[in-house]
C-alpha cells in the first residue's frame, strides 16, 4: 500500500532541502518516503510528463505519489519517492572503469527504452503542449516559436524566429542555410533532455546489483528531433568525453 501523501503544510514544515540554494524548484524531503518539488517555476506540465514516464515506460524515474496545488499561490508541489542516492556528478570521479560501465549500461538501456516509444503527431511537450527547452521557451508561449510544430521543418522555424530575437541578419541567413541543408529527415522521439550527470542519481551497495540509477529533472521532456538528446547532454556535459 502507498504511504499517506503528505499535506502541502506538511511540506512546507519540512527543514530537510535536497535542492541547492540557487536552483529555480525547491525539493524538500518529507518523512522518510517522499522527496517533493514545488515552487513558482514548477508547471502542472511537468506533472503531467512525470505521470506520462511513470505511466508509459519502463524508464527509471522516482515513484509519481500526486500533485498539489497550493490555493492561496497557486504553486503545484510534485510529490514523489524520496531515493538514498548520490548523483552521478558526485559519484564519477571515484568510481573505477568498470563501475563506469555497469552505470552507463543501465543508462543506454533506459534511454533505448524511452527512445522506443511510438511518437504522435507533432513535437512538443505530452498532450500536444508547447516546448520547455529553452530554445523555444517564450513567457507566451507563442505556438510559432514554442510549438507544438507538426513538422520538423515548423519546428526548425521556431529555432530561427527564436533566435532573430537578438542574431543580427547576416548570422540568421547562414543559420537558416545551414538548418535547411542538415536538420531534415529525422525520427521524432520522446526524450529527456537534461540528462546533465547531477540529474542521474545512483543507488549504491544492493545486493543483486551494484548500482541502480534513478533519473530526476524531466521538466523539458517532451518529443523532439532524435538528434535532441545527445545535443543537449553534450552541451549540458560541457563537451567533456565521459
Amino acid at each position: 500500500m502507498a504511504p499517506r501523501t503528505p499535506t502541502i503544510a506538511e511540506i512546507r514544515a519540512s527543514t530537510e532541502v535536497l535542492s541547492p540554494p540557487d536552483a529555480s524548484a525547491t525539493v524538500v524531503k518529507v518523512g522518510e518516503n517522499f522527496a517533493v518539488k514545488f515552487g513558482h517555476t514548477v508547471s502542472s506540465k511537468e506533472a503531467e510528463t512525470f505521470q506520462f514516464i511513470s505511466s508509459n515506460t519502463n524508464f527509471p524515474v522516482p515513484e509519481f505519489y500526486a500533485t498539489l496545488v497550493e490555493p492561496e499561490t497557486g504553486i503545484n508541489f510534485i510529490v514523489m519517492e524520496y531515493i538514498n542516492a548520490k548523483s552521478m556528478a558526485d559519484l564519477w570521479p571515484s568510481l573505477a572503469a568498470p563501475d563506469k560501465l555497469e552505470i552507463t549500461n543501465q543508462l543506454h538501456a533506459a534511454l533505448q527504452g524511452l527512445h522506443s516509444l511510438e511518437p504522435p503527431s507533432y513535437l512538443g511537450s505530452v498532450n500536444r503542449r508547447p516546448l520547455t527547452d529553452g530554445v523555444f521557451w517564450t513567457p507566451d508561449q507563442n505556438p510559432a516559436t514554442s510549438g507544438p510544430f507538426n513538422t520538423e521543418e515548423d519546428l526548425n522555424e521556431g529555432i530561427l524566429k527564436r533566435l532573430a530575437e537578438h542574431e543580427p541578419q547576416a548570422h540568421l541567413t547562414l543559420l537558416r542555410t545551414l538548418i535547411t541543408a542538415t536538420l531534415r529527415d529525422h525520427k521524432v522521439k520522446f526524450t529527456h533532455g537534461d540528462l546533465q550527470p547531477k540529474n542521474i542519481l545512483v543507488k549504491t551497495g544492493l545486493n543483486d546489483s551494484h548500482y541502480e540509477i534513478k533519473i530526476i529533472d524531466c521538466e523539458i521532456s517532451g518529443w523532439y528531433p532524435e538528434y535532441w538528446e545527445f545535443c543537449n547532454a553534450t552541451i549540458a556535459g560541457r563537451f567533456r568525453p565521459e
